[in-house]
């Protein structure tokens, strides 16, 4: 048992750094709330795909979610650039939209299918580790490990071969496409990266923990790092000390594990903020 836990420990530890990764330039592009965005998007591209191949195994399942995570983007981006409403208008009426619409779906059509709404929101970590791998009768460990394990290692390379255009398309947009960078590619493979990472994570952490591994971890590197390379370290470690905080947590209060974790993320970053600023005015 003592080693299923210890997965489950290093299964949220890599799901975090996983999200920490985009979730870095998602922040300075001042796009940190497409996170929370796109984790209720996709829902409705799993529940139409499912509806139509009637197998939530398929791999339609995944890219229909994917796809309705990029379409979604670029809906919100059209309504942006119309002049007519802000980013966080359109976000505000189209994704609450897809999700509801998601939700209606699933009541309507999906009740005899484990496709719950609760799970989604909330997750349920505690049970990743026992869907598992078994290779010619050997077990290989958990699924959700090996499949994040994956997407880290995806995050990992995305943003080392490509950090010089990432940091330049990120401060600088107008100069990135003078020098014949192109910004609007770089922004759309950071939405796939993006939605992508979500749709892997949020099947055990939930929709809420997804949110807050993408968003807190990198904003609070941001108060305590001046460079951009120093500030994905300092999330990716933050995030995983986060995830250390919040078992001790959950074990201790016998709580919920994701609902620790966000606390323990919430509660460094204002612990953070506040020494920030006190250490500003005492110097």
């Amino acid at each position: 048992m003592i080693f299923i836990y210890l997965q489950l420990i290093i299964l949220t530890m890599v799901t975090a750094v996983a999200c920490a990764l985009p979730g870095n330039f998602l922040l300075l592009r001042g796009n940190a709330l497409i996170s929370d965005a796109l984790s209720h998007a996709i829902l409705f591209g799993i529940v139409v795909m499912f509806l139509i191949i009637q197998d939530i195994n398929s791999p339609y399942i995944f890219m229909g979610a994917v796809g309705t995570g990029i379409i979604s983007v670029i809906i919100t981006e059209y309504l942006t650039i119309t002049g007519r409403m802000y980013q966080d208008t359109a976000i505000g009426l189209l994704f609450p939209f897809l999700f509801s619409c998601a939700v209606l779906l699933i009541n309507q059509y999906a009740n005899n299918v484990h496709l719950d709404t609760d799970a989604i929101i909330l997750g349920e970590l505690a049970f990743a580790p026992f869907h598992r791998i078994y290779i010619l009768g050997y077990d290989c460990g958990p699924v959700a490990l090996a499949t994040m394990s994956c997407i880290t290692i995806i995050n990992i390379l995305y943003v080392y071969y490509f950090y010089k255009e990432l940091k330049i398309t990120t401060f600088d947009p107008a100069y990135a496409t003078t020098i014949d960078y192109n910004a609007s590619w770089f922004h759309y493979s950071l939405m796939i990266i993006t939605s992508i990472t979500i749709i892997n994570a949020f099947q055990t952490t939930g929709t809420i923990l997804v949110i807050s591994f993408i968003i807190t971890p990198p904003a609070t590197a941001y108060l305590i790092t001046k460079k951009l390379d120093e500030m994905i370290i300092a999330s990716c470690l933050l995030s995983i000390v986060g995830v250390g905080i919040g078992f001790i947590i959950a074990h201790h209060y016998n709580s919920s594990i994701a609902g620790s974790i966000a606390l323990a993320n919430g509660c460094m970053f204002f612990i953070t903020m506040l020494a920030v600023k006190i250490s500003i005015q005492v110097i």
